[in-house]
């Protein structure tokens, strides 16, 4: 069931109460983000929602974000397990600030969802070049 989301700075796919309360917007620099492409592209930086990809219908939240790690550790473990970025991924690396949209607290791993204003160029916030 999505709607508008909860305001006006999101977009058209966000379900009502995403993000959630707890999101709180801050810098983080630096932040780490797996893409197929070198350089990277608009496409890189999509949605689980916005790429059309299969998540739980319980997490449609979470599929609105785009998934970022803090630690370098701990994001190339990731492409490690991820198939799809296994052998063909690149880890690229940017900031995160609070004009850009509101982020949760990191998980064990690191990972953070970052929900992003609408209209903000994710990829601006990243460097072109990759690391392996």
């Amino acid at each position: 069931m999505s709607d508008s989301g909860n305001n006006g700075n999101w977009g058209d796919h966000y379900p009502v109460s995403c993000p959630p309360g707890s999101a709180k917007s801050k810098d983080i620099d630096p932040v780490y983000r797996l893409t197929l492409n070198n350089p990277p592209t608009d496409e890189d930086f999509h949605s689980h929602k916005e790429a059309n990809l299969r998540y739980p219908p319980e997490k449609e939240c979470e599929a609105c974000a785009i998934s970022v790690f803090t630690d370098f550790d701990q994001i190339q473990k990731a492409k490690k397990k991820i198939a799809l970025f296994k052998n063909r991924g690149h880890i690229i690396k940017g900031k995160i600030t609070k004009e850009t949209g509101v982020v949760s607290e990191p998980d064990h791993k690191s990972h953070i969802n970052w929900w992003v204003y609408s209209g903000v160029e994710v990829k601006m916030y990243f460097k072109d070049n990759t690391q392996s």
